[in-house]
């Protein structure tokens, strides 16, 4: 890189979409879910039971997406349906939700159409879960 693109103020804009703050999502899951280290399975406590059930959607994401990095799941996103059943809301409560948090942008989906956070949304999606509103 020249001393002329180093100094350049547009530098300043970039960011690596792909990294993710660890911390911020530990911090974020604490006391709302856990993941068995054996079987990546997202372990619902007590925490969990207390939010609503769009912040229940985004902390079944965001526990998904903990488990890609930790590599005890492959997968990160989701479908309608196992969004249901992970999250134990029933399909129609499920699926207005997740349509509220994609329009809110803090959910995408992916090319078979399955729900994810997007690392470039993840801190508003954190801000969110955590009782923040938008």
């Amino acid at each position: 890189m020249t001393d002329k693109e180093q100094d350049d103020p547009l530098r300043d804009l970039l960011v690596d979409a792909a990294s993710v703050d660890r911390r911020q999502i530990a911090e974020a899951l604490k006391g709302r879910i856990a993941i068995d280290s054996e079987s990546g399975r997202l372990v619902l406590t007590s925490g969990f039971t207390r939010l609503d059930a769009r912040r229940k959607i985004l902390a079944v994401l965001l526990a998904r997406k903990a488990g890609v990095l930790l590599r005890t799941s492959e997968e990160e996103a989701l479908s309608n349906k196992e969004v249901a059943e992970v999250t134990g809301l029933a399909p129609g409560t499920a699926a207005p939700g997740l349509k509220s948090l994609r329009e809110l942008r803090l959910v995408g989906q992916d090319g078979k159409k399955s729900y994810l956070i997007p690392n470039a949304h993840l801190a508003d999606a954190i801000h969110f879960l955590v009782g923040g509103e938008q």
